[in-house]
């Protein structure tokens, strides 16, 4: 199945500035398996959003879902 990813934030797996429009997964992947596939870890994400809504690691896919990983804010 076709998912979208979006990258928001910088994440320290990815280069600056990588973008993730479409990916092909298994159907029933969940948000930590995709996390694995693209090898980010998951002290690199703060907040996980599937179609606009709050999600989590435990999150199963749908096909067409938009998947976004935001990067923790960091700051002082």
């Amino acid at each position: 199945m076709i998912i979208h990813v979006r990258i928001v934030g910088t994440l320290k797996t990815l280069e600056e500035g990588s973008r993730i429009e479409a990916l092909e997964v298994i159907q029933g992947s969940s948000v930590a398996q995709v996390m694995g596939l693209l090898k980010i870890h998951d002290w690199e994400i703060g907040f996980i959003k599937i179609n606009g809504q709050r999600g989590s690691k435990e999150s199963i896919l749908k096909e067409n879902d938009e998947l976004t990983l935001i990067a923790p804010l960091v700051g002082g």
